[in-house]
């Protein structure tokens, strides 16, 4: 359709528009009983046919993912002793999906039985508040049941493997479909269906205070039936919102998932690069650049990130045939800031989807007929108002100006003359209505009906001119419903004919000479270009490889197999001269990434062993675990709880608050207890292995009335259980840590103190209490003195207690002890860093 037709097709519908709201204005001007009687028209919700899926990506019933995507099929094993997986969907940032059959399912002889389950990587699960925070997270999105929304089942654990079990689909994700259509974008209607099922996805979610703050075309599935269906709600930053109103502060979720890579910055808002607290806002950002790429085939900021964007003063370019109030509603979404951008969603859609008024011109003809209806019946009130009623005038001024407006269409299509399919369609539509209103036999219908039947004659006889024979022939079908005397119709039928029968001869002739010409020079060509091809064909598949293996950016190990594989094929002896370069450079690459991501590296490390079956250099592949207290946390244990770290522990869950204190001089850094060991802590140990508990004390308490070997061997389990070396402080590294280069004493420590009715000192205090010092530490002075031993083994206990009278309260406070139990002295751990990973 052109776009001239498309004009003439919109000015017809807001003519029909118009008549309506025309009515409506007389009922109200003459204060009829029923002037709400009639409502404006309804918005159009165009019907959108389903997106036909080209290929079938992370979900997919019936074929097994391992050989849509490369990814190695799953180990053999069970989950809950329910879920049986199977193959391998996909690794991100926070796990890798499976596909996975429910046997509870199967026993139910369900037709379909299969589930798909994100594993979350050890990364992700090695912060407890994350864990907590996603379970609550998960709950949320499965209050959200909606059409548009994929489902999420259960958040659970088996042992030490946390995972969550989603729906199961079948199509293809949104960023795949979309770079089928890069640089060009989709057909309007499949933009504004997949827009339309977003955005209902969006306001009930928000409706819900659900946030979803990693919106992108990755996390939207687009099903065979063209549905689209949004996943991963609030799970990008789940703990950075979660239950932020909470009173409790158990509750409070101090943890970010942005630092575990789930943010993406090319759809992330300028407050979600700065860290701001999530808003309804931040999706509408997102919303605005998927739409934009849905109707452009490309990024607005051409990817560029907002703040970078910002910097720049980067401006969206408009999008080239949107009407002006679609491009005004997606340019809105598209600001910087937030309260420059569109309110909500449900704001965009309205904004986006309503139709403009209608011309101004036919409401003020309806003006002058309702006034100049409303003087008359104001002045022959006693002759004329019992003689009409005022739905018959209403009825009159519609079906007048409806008239009046067919006309003027029939009249404007004809000045047109197109003749594309639309206007034919649209010329005859408007043809039969004021031939069924007026009759045949009407003087100006009867001049019209001559002058398209003209009209036609010329356009055939110029098409056939012009060589266009299968336009001339579909012009000429049509031409004959205009008129009864067909001779002129039928003469130009017959010289068509004709015409198509020379054109045909002389085509064939053509054809057979120029067949025989490019046989030849096919045949000559094709062995010249053959080698070529195939060198040219190796060369780009080996600069894929070795783009790959560079190891510049994300591993895709999918187009790495595809490009080995057309290695093989094209020139095995060369590509045999290649294997031992590739094979050594992907396992480098693979070494890498397991230093920051080892989940991601092991399922790299799999997909690989199953491109080089048999490969030692593979099968060698060394991937340690990222120790959490690295360096980098050196001195920062004061600038929040994201500054420290804890170690992952099988039984606890978690192990003690650490921070990293800086190397002293001529010594090694070291990860140092946050506060003393409490109550809980030991107790909980002694539940876990059988020692006798603390009683009789608060479980925030320190852990006192316990001797130097009850320490000791609490160190041992915890270092059996973390993987990591803990044990006692030095003397020396004790003072370190708690001089923190110079850091003042907490004036409210907690030692004896009786001056001028302030009294203090009268018991231990909790362990969380206090003022920290530079680096983080609490309660290093009072409350209760800690154990630590010198160069020469002695045992110390060290920086005073709560009996201990305020001025002799400080660092160099220090008492000869002989291990045994007392109620004033507990012990804070100290955990070794891996040299390794950059602990010296």
């Amino acid at each position: 359709m052109t776009e001239q037709d498309k004009e003439q097709r919109t000015r017809i519908q807001r003519r029909d528009d118009k008549v309506a709201a025309d009515a409506t204005v007389f009922v109200a001007r003459t204060g009829g009983d029923d002037q709400t009687r009639f409502a404006p028209p309804a918005k159009k919700i165009v019907t959108i046919p389903p997106v036909t899926p080209v290929d079938r990506t992370q979900i997919n019933p019936d074929v097994p993912a391992h050989q849509q995507t490369g990814a190695p099929a799953a180990p053999a094993g069970r989950l809950k002793s329910r879920f049986i997986l199977q193959d391998v969907l996909g690794a991100g940032g926070m796990g890798v999906v499976y596909k996975a059959k429910d046997s509870l399912k199967i026993e139910a002889q369900d037709s379909d039985p299969y589930v798909a389950i994100k594993v979350l990587s050890d990364e992700f699960k090695s912060h407890p508040e994350a864990f907590i925070a996603l379970q609550r997270e998960s709950r949320k999105t499965q209050r959200i049941a909606h059409p548009n929304i994929v489902n999420v089942h259960d958040f659970d654990r088996d042992g030490d493997t946390v995972f969550m079990t989603m729906e199961f689909l079948d199509g293809k994700p949104l960023d795949k479909l979309l770079d089928q259509y890069r640089g060009i974008g989709l057909s309007e209607e499949e933009c504004c269906s997949i827009l339309e099922g977003i955005c209902s996805a969006l306001v009930y979610a928000h409706a819900e205070n659900i946030i979803h703050s990693d919106l992108k075309p990755g996390n939207i599935f687009v099903t065979h039936r063209g549905t689209p269906k949004v996943f991963d709600f609030g799970i990008a930053r789940a703990v950075a919102k979660a239950e932020r109103t909470d009173e409790s502060t158990d509750d409070k979720t101090v943890f970010d998932a942005g630092s575990l890579g789930a943010l993406t910055p090319a759809y992330a808002s300028l407050e979600m690069l700065e860290g701001a607290p999530p808003d309804a806002r931040d999706d509408i950002y997102a919303l605005g650049c998927i739409a934009y790429e849905l109707f452009a085939g490309e990024h607005p900021f051409k990817r560029a990130h907002a703040d970078q964007a910002c910097r720049d003063k980067m401006k969206v370019k408009r999008i080239p045939g949107l009407p002006k109030h679609q491009w005004r509603a997606i340019e809105s979404c598209l600001a910087f800031r937030r309260e420059q951008r569109m309110a909500s969603v449900a704001e965009f859609w309205r904004q986006f989807s309503v139709r403009p008024v209608a011309k101004l011109k036919y409401v003020v003809g309806t003006l002058v007929v309702t006034t100049s209806m409303a003087v008359a019946a104001y002045q022959y009130q006693d002759e004329l108002w019992p003689q009409f009623s005022e739905q018959e005038v209403r009825s009159e001024i519609e079906q007048a100006l409806r008239l009046e407006m067919r006309q003027e269409v029939l009249t404007d299509l004809i000045a047109a003359g197109t003749f594309s399919a639309a206007w034919e369609a649209t010329l005859w539509d408007t043809y039969s209505e004021l031939r069924d209103t007026l009759g045949d036999d009407d003087p100006w219908f009867s001049v019209q009906r001559e002058t398209i039947y003209h009209l036609y004659l010329e356009a055939v006889t110029e098409r056939i001119g012009a060589g266009e024979l299968n336009t001339a022939q579909n012009i000429l079908k049509n031409a004959y419903r205009y008129s009864q005397a067909h001779e002129e119709l039928d003469a130009l039928s017959a010289q068509l004919r004709n015409v198509a029968e020379r054109q045909r001869e002389e085509l064939q002739e053509q054809e057979t000479a120029r067949a025989a010409a490019e046989a030849m020079a096919v045949r000559q060509q094709q062995r010249r270009e053959q080698q070529a091809a195939i060198n040219r064909a190796f060369d780009a598949a080996l600069a894929n490889v070795d783009d790959q293996t560079a190891c510049r950016q994300q591993l895709n190990m999918d187009d790495l197999r595809i490009a080995v594989d057309k290695l093989r094929e094209l020139d095995r002896p060369r590509y045999q001269q290649q294997e031992a370069r590739i094979i050594t450079e992907l396992a480098s690459c693979i070494e890498t990434v397991g230093t920051s991501f080892s989940d991601r590296a092991q399922v790299f490390k799999q997909q690989a062993q199953q491109i080089f079956p048999g490969s030692a250099r593979i099968a060698a592949i060394s991937i340690s675990p990222r120790d959490p207290c690295g360096l980098s946390l050196a001195g920062m244990g004061a600038r929040g709880q994201r500054a420290g770290c804890r170690d992952r522990a099988a039984a606890l869950g978690a192990g003690p608050a650490l921070v990293v204190i800086p190397a002293p001089a001529g010594g090694r850094a070291f990860a140092i207890g946050k506060e003393e060991v409490s109550v809980g802590e030991y107790n909980r140990y002694c539940e876990l292995t059988g020692c006798t508990p603390i009683a009789g004390r608060r479980r925030d308490w320190p852990a006192t009335d316990i001797s130097i070997h009850d320490a000791e061997r609490f160190l041992a389990w915890l270092s059996d259980v973390t993987g990591y070396h803990y044990r006692l402080p030095s003397a020396s590294e004790w003072r370190h840590a708690a001089d923190a280069g110079g850091s003042a004493r907490d004036s409210n420590r907690n030692c004896r103190l009786d001056s001028r009715g302030i009294q203090r000192g009268d018991s231990l205090a909790r362990v969380g209490v206090g003022q920290q010092n530079r680096w983080g530490l609490l309660n290093h002075l009072g409350n209760a003195s800690e154990w630590a031993r010198d160069r020469e083994g002695r045992l110390w206990a060290l920086g005073g207690n709560y009996q201990t009278p305020m001025e002799d309260c400080h660092l160099d406070a220090r008492q000869a002890h002989d291990g045994r139990p007392d109620g004033a002295t507990g012990f804070r751990v100290l955990r070794e860093l891996n040299t390794d990973n950059g602990g010296r």
